[in-house]
């Protein structure tokens, strides 16, 4: 059973609120993963990969993805070598979000109260399309007011996340429509697999027969098109769950290093300090100490490329 590393709303929650809102570029190596945080993803910008537990879809600007806590996923930008980026929203809501405040449950209405519980219920992800910019706008208000701390704030927040809920729930249980696309790219289907299996031993070899061609058209091809070589492209993504582990985890860099499937100490100390420029010790650290923010934090774990 495939595992991925688990993004913690520890991290990432304060006291003054238990919603973030953080906007992220995604690469071809972003880390696929899990939260204990219900998140919605929303793409601002560009076109990309989506893959979802166990579901791949292209996507386009303007599609919403609702993740229920546990449920992996990772996005990918349509373009190989990185001239059209793939802009997310990453909406995350904490636990506490759902608690509502003495004051809301007051003035909320019954509907309002039991959407968000269904909400807060789901187990499976769903998607839902934009069709006139509602989404921008309300996510849009939202990012004008998230960060002040003040109850009045905190109150209008609430009643933009309840017009969202009744926007988005109907489509819960619908499938998720996709538009006409134009043919994906193969190598696309090989990143991926990289992405869900960097950990074991993926030769040259194994790796170029995915798309029937030998090792040498596969490495010249790859390189056209991503402008880095396999091995680079693999050992990226290595140290971006390296990355991930240091924060999210208590393991120790040794387990670190095996988990990512790199056994020989020296080498992966070395691999980190040139991706990081800093020890792996070092590197928890300084995204564990109380003067970054959580958007430092999310930018430092490599989630800005998730």
């Amino acid at each position: 059973m495939e595992v991925f590393p688990v993004f913690t709303g520890e991290y990432l929650f304060d006291s003054c609120s238990p919603v973030q809102l953080l906007l992220t570029q995604e690469t071809l190596t972003s880390v696929r993963h899990q939260h204990d945080f219900l998140e919605l993803a929303y793409v601002v910008e560009g076109e990309g990969i989506h893959m979802v537990a166990g579901d791949k879809m292209q996507v386009a600007k303007g599609d919403l993805f609702v993740i229920p806590p546990g449920v992996s996923h990772v996005f990918q930008p349509q373009d190989l070598s990185g001239s059209r980026p793939l802009l997310i929203l990453n909406c995350m809501l904490g636990a506490e979000l759902f608690r509502l405040p003495a004051e809301l449950q007051e003035q909320a209405s019954q509907e309002d109260t039991v959407r968000l519980t269904r909400l807060h219920g789901i187990k499976n992800w769903f998607g839902y399309k934009e069709k006139n910019r509602e989404l921008a706008l309300l996510f849009s208000r939202m990012q004008e007011i998230h960060n002040s701390a003040s109850r009045e704030s905190q109150l209008q927040l609430y009643a933009l996340l309840f017009e969202l809920v009744s926007l988005i729930l109907p489509y819960a249980a619908v499938p998720f429509a996709q538009q006409p696309q134009p043919p994906e790219d193969p190598l696309h289907d090989v990143i991926l697999y990289m992405v869900s299996n960097f950990r074991q031993r993926i030769s040259l070899k194994d790796i170029s027969r995915r798309i029937a061609m030998s090792s040498r058209q596969f490495q010249r091809l790859f390189k056209l098109k991503t402008g880095k070589s396999y091995i680079q492209m693999l050992q990226e993504i290595r140290m971006k769950y390296s990355c991930a582990l240091l924060m999210f985890t208590e393991l120790g860099i040794q387990n670190i290093a095996l988990e990512v499937g790199i056994g020989d100490m020296k080498y992966f100390y070395r691999l980190f300090r040139e991706y990081s420029g800093m020890t792996p010790a070092n590197y928890r650290n300084k995204l564990h100490s109380h003067f970054l923010s959580p958007k430092e934090l999310m930018s430092s774990a490599e989630y800005s490329s998730h």
